[in-house]
């Protein structure tokens, strides 16, 4: 299953893009814990990780800030 074009969720590659990140890098804060109570909720689609693209753009402005 994949998600609509118009949706509000993006594909786990994107949600890395946006926050300036590599989608390993990305990988491995969900699976090992790294900002775990910050970094936004994700849902499985047929083995694929999607994020909220707000959720996404309100982490990458609240780490901005945190520095």
């Amino acid at each position: 299953m994949r998600l609509p074009q118009n949706s509000d969720y993006v594909p786990a590659k994107e949600a890395a893009a946006i926050l300036g990140l590599s989608p390993e890098t990305l990988r491995f804060w969900r699976y090992s814990g790294k900002y775990k109570d910050m970094l936004p909720p994700f849902m499985h689609i047929s083995r694929q990780i999607f994020y909220k693209k707000a959720d996404v753009e309100r982490f990458s402005e609240m780490s901005m800030t945190a520095a």
